[in-house]
């Protein structure tokens, strides 16, 4: 069974935790990068989340998940999974579609994702062509999908 499926048909919301899901972001493309692994750090900084508690929600599928009630949680949540995605200047597909799915299932329209994406780049300063090539695979997955 692929990531992919593992989200779709295995997770419920109570059960998906934000680390679990910055991981299965990073490794997404069969790397887990030094960038990959110093942002997810520096998001379960952020989120005080300690280095026992992010690798306790890997391994421990029973642990719940952060319930996301407001629109603004929803966009800080994906926000670090798009963070995660672009740390390493790779952006596959199947990174798309993990994202994508997330979003889906809590409640996040792919025009709201996209608008997230371009608030990420625009907030952290990434160059015009960087900025271009991601939201450019973004479309171009959406498109490719059935968007």
């Amino acid at each position: 069974m692929g990531i992919a499926n593992w989200f779709i048909n295995d997770l419920n919301t109570e059960e998906r935790t934000l680390t679990r899901d910055l991981v299965s972001i990073a490794i997404a493309d069969k790397e887990f990068t030094g960038e990959e692994k110093n942002m997810i750090l520096t998001i379960c900084q952020i989120e005080d989340i300690s280095n026992v508690e992010l690798i306790d929600s890997i391994r421990n599928s029973d642990i719940g998940g952060k319930k996301l009630h407001t629109l603004d949680e929803k966009r800080s949540y994906l926000t670090h999974l798009i963070r995660v995605m672009t740390v390493d200047d790779e952006y596959t597909s199947l990174e798309m579609r993990l994202i994508e799915i997330i979003a889906k299932e809590i409640g996040i329209s792919r025009m709201q994702l996209i608008s997230f994406v371009l608030d990420e780049i625009t907030a952290h300063n990434k160059g015009q062509d960087e900025g271009i090539t991601i939201i450019d695979n973004f479309v171009k997955f959406f498109i490719e999908t059935g968007a």
